[in-house]
């Protein structure tokens, strides 16, 4: 890629032999003196190098994100996703028409966010804060995109797109640390001094730790990564449901005989319905939201297999590869949950073991495998559970020429940091007359 080496890995075994078993060596972040030096001044830490200040970052970002602290935080997270079924029940009666849901998805998953690290939420999507943060991480992905970084490749290019790259760089570098600034000045001020995860990083300030650009910038990571993975998984999810009413009808009948009427599930339930953990499974697998991981970098030269990998090489994990290969998942262009029906360990427990055994790819891999993959699975149990306890999903596309309903494009996608179904139109119909009861009573 113009002067940059780039080893594209599309084999779950490969990924295996570099990622994991040879992770020292392969779980650094490529330079990149835009996006990296200026734009978060080397203070990120989902896109920082593997050294002693990642180390250091790491267990301070497992208080927020890691097992132990999902746990501890199951009920804020089960609050939020019930309030998610409320919103789409109230949205879906005060329309006529359609809805598209991605809004919803991405608020629930930001106001889990917002309370554990400002201790506060979001009444709903016309909310202020939701919006400013939309607009705010559309432009932040869009900028960051890898074709604004074709200078990276074709130094050349520098003389004459570099200017203006680097003024929209630090124009970007000024909204998202005044943006962050007044977050931690609330928390600051808050004359309550309610528990949240700024304070107790305000502490480590204090305590000389860190200072307050580290602050912004991991807050930024958390913000980022914990709002557009699992909104995404869940817009494309729902929409591939829509597609698929025979997929519903067998969740349906599962949840009925589980659950029954009555009550949501409930995170105890999961072992009990493996036809929607495989859903999931599959939804992450048939449309995940990322098609490259984060780039890896190498530092020094390696030898694979009798392949050369020079030193100074990015190394990319090709998720979408993998996912669409033949070897790996019969009839991979398919939307089967069956083929994860009998596998019941989470994907958090499968991407630390055999790679034979992995469901799918979509957390990444090795030593940089994503740091909230337990709050994510959680997530996405809660979302997918309750969506199709509360409702039946209907496609509510235009009708063809031949007066049946067009499918969904699955086709169609906005592709960026993250990658989005193109904008498409559902109804969500009740299934039951306990839905209004249990969700308001």
């Amino acid at each position: 890629m113009g002067q940059q080496c780039w080893i594209i890995l599309t084999g779950d075994k490969v990924v295996s032999d570099l990622l994991q078993k040879r992770g020292g060596k392969y779980s650094s972040r490529p330079p990149n003196y835009y996006f990296y030096q200026i734009l978060t001044r080397s203070k990120g830490f989902i896109n920082g190098p593997y050294d002693e200040r990642y180390k250091k970052l790491a267990p301070i970002m497992l208080e927020l994100l890691g097992q132990r602290a999902v746990k501890k935080n199951s009920d804020l997270i089960d609050s939020q996703f019930r309030i998610l079924m409320q919103n789409l029940y109230q949205a879906s009666t005060n329309i006529e028409d359609s809805l598209y849901p991605k809004y919803y998805f991405q608020l629930a998953s930001l106001n889990i966010i917002t309370i554990l690290c400002l201790a506060k939420s979001l009444k709903d999507i016309e909310d202020p804060f939701y919006k400013e943060f939309e607009i705010f991480t559309k432009n932040y992905l869009e900028l960051i995109k890898i074709t604004n970084r074709l200078s990276d490749f074709f130094p050349i290019l520098r003389l004459f797109s570099g200017n203006k790259l680097y003024r929209r760089v630090f124009e970007e570098r000024r909204i998202i640390e005044s943006f962050y600034e007044k977050l931690i000045e609330e928390v600051k001020n808050d004359s309550e001094e309610k528990l949240c995860f700024i304070r107790r990083l305000l502490h480590k300030v204090d305590e000389e730790m860190l200072d307050e650009l580290d602050i912004i910038y991991l807050i930024n990571d958390i913000f980022l990564a914990g709002t557009d993975t699992v909104s995404s998984s869940l817009t494309w999810i729902t929409a591939v449901l829509a597609n698929n009413p025979q997929v519903q009808y067998k969740a349906h009948q599962e949840l009925d005989q589980v659950i029954g009427h009555s009550r949501l599930p409930s995170a105890s339930d999961e072992p009990n319905l493996p036809y929607i953990r495989a859903i999931i499974k599959e939804g992450q697998r048939y449309r995940g939201p990322i098609y490259l991981g984060v780039p890896h970098y190498i530092e020094e030269d390696d030898e694979y297999n009798g392949y050369h990998i020079p030193a100074n090489s990015v190394v990319i994990l090709n998720q979408y590869g993998i996912h669409k290969d033949e070897r790996r998942y019969e009839n991979p262009k398919e939307f089967k949950p069956e083929r994860f029906f009998d596998i019941t360990e989470s994907s958090a427990v499968l991407a630390n073991g055999n790679y034979q055994n992995r469901d799918h790819f979509g957390f990444g891999a090795g030593r940089r495998l994503c740091t909230a993959i337990h709050m994510a699975e959680l997530e996405l149990f809660w979302g997918v559970s309750r969506l199709l306890w509360c409702f039946k999903i209907e496609n509510a596309s235009p009708l063809g020429k031949d007066g049946k309903q067009i499918p969904i494009d699955l086709e169609k996608a906005c592709i960026g940091a993250t990658i989005w179904p193109e904008k498409y139109h559902i109804k969500f119909i009740k299934r039951h007359d306990n839905v209004e009861k249990v969700l308001f009573g």
